[in-house]
């Protein structure tokens, strides 16, 4: 539109992503055969706008993944859901920089500077070291299970796993609504989340020590330190969580959901770029 701007290297992004596993995460031998990344997002850190937006993914966007031979070769790009760019790696690490390609790529190549990936064995634990949180229910996708849209839920380490994953498989686009739920999550719990992560930060890392066999991150206990005063200097609010707008449709064997790319890419100036 007639401007010019250049990238802004205060930024600092983090991806994560949830994979539809309970065994141990670790790199296999054949390639193709890692589960599916069911939740993806980017935790973006702006020191100097001092804001924290959190983009979330859907799993079913139709964009460029590569592909690899069971042997590991790359057979390059092709168009499928985000969510098979885990499942075309080793399952360890290329399965998790596979991913944060997919994500680079989508959103005009921005730089991802690190990763975290667990599995649902990861959910009791983050429940447990996040503690108790009261979140409104956004959906009547799980009245059988006991959460009345509208009404208060606490959610812990015993039921974080039911609100946060559970998803009707028989129904068309029912991951738009475990969306939903993924976000009044973590609306109600980043305060708790934020507070672990700086206030306490031995306790978080040893967390992550602790839950190693369902966890999986390039982050070194440095580089966590470091991350931790990135925190100290962003801060999240009620309009800070981001899910692109596009079309959500039935597709043949799984549903689809198609980004409007025209509104992403204003989204990814407005926080990743500065006019000159």
């Amino acid at each position: 539109n007639g401007k010019s701007y250049r990238y802004n290297n205060r930024v600092t992004t983090i991806l994560y992503a949830g994979i539809d596993s309970e065994d141990d995460i670790q790199a296999e031998s054949a390639f193709t055969a890692a589960p599916r990344a069911d939740s993806i997002s980017l935790v973006v850190m702006d020191e100097l706008n001092n804001r924290m937006t959190i983009i979330a993914l859907n799993r079913d966007t139709m964009t460029d993944i590569h592909k690899y031979t069971v042997d590991g070769k790359d057979r390059g790009a092709f168009t499928d859901h985000l969510a098979f760019a885990y499942t075309y790696g080793d399952g360890g690490e290329v399965s998790c920089r596979n991913v944060s390609r997919a994500v680079s790529d989508l959103l005009f190549g921005i730089p991802i500077d690190g990763y975290v990936v667990s599995n649902r064995a990861s959910l009791p634990l983050i429940g447990e070291a996040i503690g108790p949180v009261e979140v409104v229910v956004p959906n009547s996708d799980l009245e059988e299970e006991g959460f009345i849209q509208g009404t208060i839920a606490i959610i812990d380490s015993d039921n974080l796993m039911t609100f946060v994953r559970t998803r009707d498989t028989g129904t068309d686009l029912s991951n738009v609504s475990r969306m939903e739920r993924q976000q009044a999550y973590i609306n109600a719990a980043i305060d708790k989340i934020v507070s672990l992560l700086t206030k306490d930060s031995d306790t978080a890392w040893r967390f992550m020590e602790q839950a190693e066999e369902c966890v999986l991150t390039d982050i070194s206990r440095n580089r966590y330190l470091d991350l931790t005063r990135v925190l100290k200097n962003t801060y999240y609010t009620g309009d800070s969580y981001y899910t692109p707008e596009g079309e959500q449709v039935v597709g043949a064997r799984h549903d689809e959901f198609y980004p409007d790319m025209d509104a992403l890419h204003e989204k990814v100036i407005e926080l990743f770029y500065l006019e000159n």
